[in-house]
């Protein structure tokens, strides 16, 4: 299916409202050297509108993916980001349960630099073969480089037929928060299909509308993020395909993520109480209608508002800020809250790929956490909100010394925060 402007990714439908227009945005990864701060900058619309038809809430008018992953570095790699090993490992712990066979293939949909692969074989040790799939060429090199073999394309349909003809069909197939960076879901489905065995299992990791609306969460809004599900979306859509979801949950990832677990229908496996248990609470604060999402749009720009008067009273005291993690997540909340370099001072960031270089359009300097040292800032801004109790511990020291830090939800913790 090819998709062309307005028209819904799941169900093909021609009917949108808006829930949110964010205006004019840099990619959000597009991260500028020092050289190239003369040079104009390419800026994309990034309008969130809801499918009247199936309510699938996304982001219509997508970003060519190419720009995206293969014209520039993919500047995120799941082995830097603090924690998400463990996470990783306690879900492949959870998806050994449907491994039968020391021959069998697990495939990763968006593997990134092999971080949750190599855990089928370091951490549990199972006898199985392993497949990673990801369109970023830099990342995939690091992939191989940790012995993860890792095919650098976006997984399609034609792409399913060239590995299913070289690696046989897969036990288990599955992306995590990837699917949400792709513009085909069906050409996606038709490949998962082909290349799953009749008795596989397909899992997705995604952004969770669920979460978003009741967090108030607006920082997983940007270019690379194209949709944002609810389980009942999942469940429509997959029925198109003759599969059906069995198991689903939210996980505390990205402030409420939701997992889902699907397999043909000729499969004799029944909803999970978990599953049944989600399905009624969306259907309960009818979080796939409009006026959920018109309520989202009100109480985020409110939010926003409130972090934007925060950091400004704090300027205003002659305080020093600076962003704890040049993170995509914390580009989307500074834009939607109208706070820039006036504002932050500088970025921290504890990724090499990321550091001596500088935020699109704002042009915040990015630099190490050593060489802040040199200089530290009265208050450090927790741009990404998933991480803010693993930096907190991180920096005790910062605190006891007197340092503060603001959160994405306007609050202040250090020393005589009330």
């Amino acid at each position: 299916m090819m998709f062309k402007k307005k028209t819904c990714r799941m169900c093909g439908g021609k009917k949108f409202k808006t829930v949110i227009n964010f205006g004019k945005n840099a990619l959000v990864n597009s991260l500028i050297e020092r050289d190239d701060l003369h040079k104009k900058e390419k800026v994309y619309p990034l309008i969130v509108e809801q499918c009247q038809d199936c309510s699938l809430v996304q982001i219509v008018n997508s970003i060519d993916s190419n720009k995206i992953y293969k014209d520039e570095d993919y500047l995120y790699f799941s082995g830097d980001m603090p924690g998400l090993q463990d996470y990783f490992a306690e879900f492949v712990k959870e998806l050994h349960q449907y491994i039968e066979h020391p021959n069998d293939l697990v495939m990763e949909i968006g593997s990134n630099d092999g971080a949750m692969l190599q855990h089928w074989a370091t951490q549990i040790g199972v006898s199985c073969r392993v497949l990673g799939v990801d369109p970023a060429s830099n990342v995939v090199v690091r992939a191989l480089k940790g012995n993860i073999p890792t095919i650098s394309d976006f997984f399609t349909e034609r792409l399913a037929k060239s590995i299913r003809k070289e690696w046989g069909q897969a036990k288990i197939i599955g992306g995590a928060n990837c699917i949400a960076h792709l513009n085909d879901l069906h050409d996606m489905m038709r490949g998962v299909k082909h290349l799953l065995k009749d008795d596989g299992v397909f899992w997705v990791e995604c952004n969770y509308w669920g979460g978003m609306v009741e967090n108030k969460n607006y920082s997983l809004i940007y270019h690379d993020h194209f949709s944002y599900f609810t389980l009942k979306n999942w469940m429509t859509f997959l029925d198109k395909f003759d599969m059906k979801v069995f198991d689903a949950y939210v996980t505390p990832a990205q402030g409420g993520s939701l997992r889902i677990f699907a397999c043909n229908k000729s499969e004799e496996k029944m909803p999970t109480d978990r599953m049944i248990k989600l399905l009624n609470k969306e259907e309960k604060t009818r979080l796939n209608s409009y006026k959920t999402a018109k309520k989202y749009n009100k109480e985020v720009i409110e939010e926003a508002g409130k972090l934007n008067e925060l950091i400004t009273e704090i300027k205003e005291q002659g305080k020093t800020i600076a962003g704890y993690g040049a993170a995509a997540k914390g580009f989307s909340v500074l834009k939607l809250a109208e706070i820039d370099g006036t504002h932050i001072d500088y970025f921290i960031d504890d990724s090499p790929a990321k550091q001596g270089k500088f935020t699109p359009v704002t042009h915040i300097p990015v630099i190490s956490r050593a060489e802040a040292s040199k200089q530290l800032p009265d208050y450090f801004f927790i741009t990404a909100p998933n991480y803010e109790k693993v930096i907190i511990d991180k920096e005790h020291t910062f605190l006891e010394e007197g340092g503060k830090f603001i959160t994405v939800d306007s609050r202040t913790i250090g020393p005589d925060v009330n």
